[in-house]
């Protein structure tokens, strides 16, 4: 089929050079030679799947798959998109069309196993991944699909091997946007060597990962950190790092540079009854008084936080989101006397109000400290209860070793796990569970429950 028309070809060749724009004229111009080549309307959707144009992409592969619903690339590239669109059932039954024309595809293995992921069969993820990987075994996406599936069942041995694999050691496949300038370690070097932890993912995830932090120091390795700026005052304050690079620096030749992300895998973190607690932070004292007074200017404890929104807000499922109906959240926590400070990150027009109207009560807000983590750092050690969806928040609330009612979407995070009271993360953290169905309301139920308690 590609070799009846040049541009098809042309276009083809492009794309796999990644010249997507230019691969997309060649589609176009295959189109206006005939407007019934499938092939080149479906590579036409994959050219505007990676210029972003999910619409545009769905809509010429779906045409493609309807002209010939044989081709198994059509089908696995039509169940990608469908995936970014958060069309799950779409989705999966566009990928299982594909492993029906092509059992064994590793494409389209991998991309079932995010869709099982998504559901939340984190069972049937693992199966999928593991037979994409026993026909490709070196494929990124089903290694961490594999990753992510296993960690959510509790599954730490292998699942923080498959974490941590990676086809170059200069890449890191959980995070593609970070820097790849340098090679990265897959090993911890003779103890007493100094070595440089790189923070390549979300805030958040630093601080999470950063526990194993201690047990290189154990080792006598003097550490630095290279990484968000953000995080130097407080990390400073820990006594783990001697140095802290800039994000642009270039680390020297010799020195072994580890991402934060692999350190459970090179302490062997498997064992939930030995995990590292959250790394501990002390708080900025000056900030925490100028946050004590200004509690007590909006009102008399219990101090109360809210955070009802979380993550990357991106269209489809692939984006990292997390959110409860803020009106819903006030409703169930309507009648509990306490001063409400709101520490939601840039809210919606209106939010605050309705939020408070559904209260019965003034919402202070907070949102200015988090321009600053050690602010929030100091705010969230003073709060006496603190009701949120997971974010960097949460992080911090627990880097004071303070405790927290934390909403967990459904599916959870693999930190979060499945149908446990407890993460053995973080063993002070209340959990409250979204129903498979999207449902908050039994969640939302139990949280006020505990708030009402005497």
């Amino acid at each position: 089929m590609a070799g009846a028309n040049p541009d098809l070809e042309a276009g083809m060749r492009m794309y796999r050079e990644a010249r997507f724009r230019e691969a997309l004229a060649h589609f176009e111009r295959a189109l206006q030679a005939d407007a019934n080549d499938a092939r080149a309307r479906g590579m036409r959707g994959f050219a505007f799947s990676r210029l972003g144009d999910m619409d545009a992409a769905v809509r010429d592969l779906g045409a493609a798959v309807e002209r010939e619903p044989r081709d198994a690339m059509l089908q696995t590239g039509l169940g990608m998109v469908l995936l970014v669109l958060d069309r799950l059932d779409e989705a999966e039954a566009a990928l299982r069309r594909a492993l029906a024309l092509a059992p064994n595809d590793p494409d389209a293995l991998a991309n079932l196993s995010l869709a099982l992921r998504l559901r939340g069969d984190f069972a049937g993820a693992e199966r999928a991944a593991r037979n994409a990987l026993a026909t490709r075994p070196r494929q990124v996406e089903a290694r961490v699909n594999l990753a992510y599936a296993l960690l959510a069942q509790g599954k730490y041995a292998e699942g923080w091997e498959a974490h941590s694999a990676r086809p170059d050691p200069r890449l890191n496949p959980r995070s593609p946007a970070s820097p790849a300038v340098v090679p990265h370690d897959a090993a911890l070097p003779a103890a007493g060597a100094p070595v440089i932890l790189h923070g390549e993912q979300g805030l958040g995830d630093i601080l999470f990962f950063l526990r194993f932090a201690h047990r290189l120091k154990e080792r006598g390795h003097p550490l630095a950190f290279w990484g968000d700026p953000r995080l130097h005052g407080l990390l400073g304050r820990t006594g783990l790092f001697q140095h802290f690079l800039k994000p642009e620096a270039v680390p020297g030749a010799g020195i072994a540079v580890i991402w934060v992300g692999d350190l459970p895998h090179l302490v062997r973190a498997v064992d939930p009854a030995a995990f590292a607690p959250p790394l501990a932070i002390p708080v900025d004292a000056a900030r925490r008084e100028r946050w004590r007074e200004r509690l007590a200017a909006w009102g008399p404890p219990p101090y109360v936080g809210l955070t009802w929104r979380a993550g990357i807000e991106r269209r489809g499922s692939l984006g990292l989101s997390k959110q409860v109906d803020p009106v819903a959240l006030g409703d169930a926590l309507k009648g509990k006397v306490a001063t409400w400070v709101s520490l939601q990150r840039n809210p919606s027009a209106g939010e605050l109000r309705l939020l408070s109207g559904a209260l019965g009560a003034p919402v202070h807000d907070a949102a200015s400290a988090n321009d600053d983590l050690d602010e929030v750092l100091a705010l969230v050690d003073l709060l006496d209860e603190y009701v949120a969806v997971s974010n960097t928040n949460t992080h911090l609330r627990a880097a004071a070793g303070r405790d927290a009612d934390v909403l967990v979407p459904w599916p959870p995070e693999w930190r979060w796990l499945a149908d446990v009271e407890r993460s053995p993360w973080f063993a002070a953290m209340r959990l409250y569970r979204q129903a498979r169905d999207g449902d908050w309301r039994a969640a939302l139920a139990a949280v006020r429950a505990r708030l009402q308690a005497p």
